[in-house]
């Protein structure tokens, strides 16, 4: 039993007590809630990176180039959609070995960087491999790739890069690229745009000089 010292009131024990218990707990409370602020940062972090690394590896992917193993694998697809065995069956065109084999190197060389609509996205509207597709001699090398996550969401990331052009004559140009990507899971891509001038793009200029 409690005996009170002096003039101590009783009724102070129990409150000191009840106080020092609650002073406690948030202090306890307060280490806990930094110890996790500090856990998440780093796995934010390495989302982010993982992000970055797989809008990074689709700039190289599709300005390293052109991609020679694609235009061969291209080639022989559209050689054998025209055939006799093909020209007038397109349901078994779709199941030919040309067409299974683009379709498989294509999706090696980009799927694991999207998710499954994002790569779907990218194949069927941006159009993947669209710098490879000219048949003149030339070389593509990207450089300068700066990716920087938007201050508007997380998911959200904006980019620019340089691309050095040059052409059957050995002569070089550099283009500048801007774009943004959504990146919806950790370094998977949902969607991707790149920009290119229209007028006095890269683009238009492998246009302009396969026509030479």
């Amino acid at each position: 039993m409690y005996i009170p010292k002096n003039n101590e009131p009783v009724f102070l024990k129990k409150p000191l007590g009840i106080l020092f218990l609650i002073f406690t707990s948030l202090l306890i409370m307060g280490c806990s809630a930094n110890g996790t602020a500090e856990d998440d940062e780093p796995e934010a972090e390495d989302t982010a990176d993982q992000s970055e690394q797989a809008i990074l590896a689709v700039i190289e992917e599709e300005f390293n180039g052109p991609d020679e193993k694609y235009i061969a694998k291209w080639n022989a697809m559209e050689e054998a959609q025209v055939s006799e065995q093909y020209s007038e069956d397109y349901e078994a065109f779709l199941e030919s070995p040309e067409y299974q084999e683009l379709m498989s190197y294509m999706e090696e060389t980009y799927a694991s960087y999207f998710t499954e609509n994002g790569y779907d996205n990218f194949i069927n509207t941006t159009v993947a491999f669209t710098y490879s597709r000219f048949e003149h001699d030339y070389e593509l090398t990207p450089s300068n790739i700066e990716i920087t996550q938007s201050e508007n969401g997380e998911t959200l990331y904006d980019f620019t890069f340089d691309v050095e052009y040059t052409d059957q004559n050995g002569e070089s140009e550099q283009f500048n690229f801007e774009g943004n990507a959504i990146v919806p899971e950790e370094g998977k891509i949902g969607q991707i745009e790149y920009l290119d001038d229209l007028e006095d793009g890269l683009l238009e200029q492998l246009r302009s000089d396969e026509q030479k």
